[in-house]
């Protein structure tokens, strides 16, 4: 079955598929908030759970700092301030994440993908949106939070110049975590993946919240062209940090997260193309 991946089966183009495709995102992300609202009690613990995850992770970086001074030139409230500005883009990409794992076993294996290739809706935007995860708003929040706390250690400006810098910044590196996810869960096309692949590269992410000077070479090289996770972080927060050798490579954070996603839009498509139903 053939499909076009932003507007469905409709002859949309431009501007107007954009803001079309806008309104099916709001629209899914409308019905699961009321749908999370109606178990309020479920919401705020999911809600307690991801933040107190994060405050032992923010722990963890106080008592290391608390023996530890600076961490290869880099201090605290710097390394701080990356570390804040890594849970945006993760927040971002965590609300929309849900589906892409287990996606072989609930799509593929049971049929599921079936019911999706029926609707007049791009495949893409019907797995990504039927379901969201709480923990993104949280870590956004927390996130920024964090930036802010650790600017003012650092003596950072906050204006108009810096908001806006975090609006193309953190959604084009949230853009490199679904590229890569979406690649992932795409190659299940091909390949049954009952244990998936996604889990073990997920932890991988947790390198990327650290300045990737303290690396060796190769995973410096692994991190920024392999496996881009040093785009999700490091180098988008430098720009606010105004790092000397780092910051103009901040810039090119949205050409990254633009080739990383569409690469893995381009083998989805590929996918679903080949994608013959379960046959039963």
């Amino acid at each position: 079955m053939s499909e076009n991946l932003l507007v469905g089966r409709k002859p949309r183009r431009g501007v107007t598929a954009f803001i079309w495709q806008l309104g099916i995102y709001g629209t899914y992300f409308a019905q699961f908030v009321k749908s999370r609202l109606a178990y309020r009690m479920d919401f705020v613990i999911d809600t307690l759970a991801v933040s107190f995850s994060i405050v032992i992770q923010m722990a963890v970086l106080t008592t290391l700092f608390s023996k530890v001074r600076s961490l290869d030139g880099w201090s605290f409230p710097e390394v701080l301030f990356i570390y804040g500005f890594s849970l945006v883009p993760l927040g971002l990409f965590n609300l929309i994440s849900v589906n892409l794992y287990g996606f072989s076993e609930k799509y593929i294996i049971q049929g599921k993908l079936d019911r999706v290739l029926l609707r007049p809706v791009g495949t893409l935007t019907q797995v990504l949106c039927e379901s969201f995860s709480v923990s993104g708003i949280n870590e956004i929040l927390l996130g920024i939070g964090v930036m802010i706390y650790a600017g003012r250690e650092l003596g950072l400006p906050l204006g108009i110049q810096q908001v806006l810098g975090l609006a193309v910044l953190a959604p084009s590196a949230a853009l490199v975590y679904s590229g890569v996810f979406l690649a992932i869960t795409s190659v299940t096309f091909w390949f049954e993946d009952r244990m998936g692949l996604a889990p073990p590269v997920y932890n991988l992410i947790r390198f990327s919240r650290y300045p990737i000077t303290i690396y060796s070479l190769p995973v410096r090289l692994f991190l920024t062209f392999a496996l881009p996770f040093a785009w999700v972080a490091f180098y988008p927060a430098t720009w606010f940090l105004g790092s000397p050798g780092f910051a103009r490579v901040a810039l090119l954070t949205p050409l990254v997260g633009i080739v990383v996603f569409s690469g893995a839009v381009l083998i989805w498509k590929r996918g679903i193309k080949r994608y013959s139903s379960t046959g039963s």
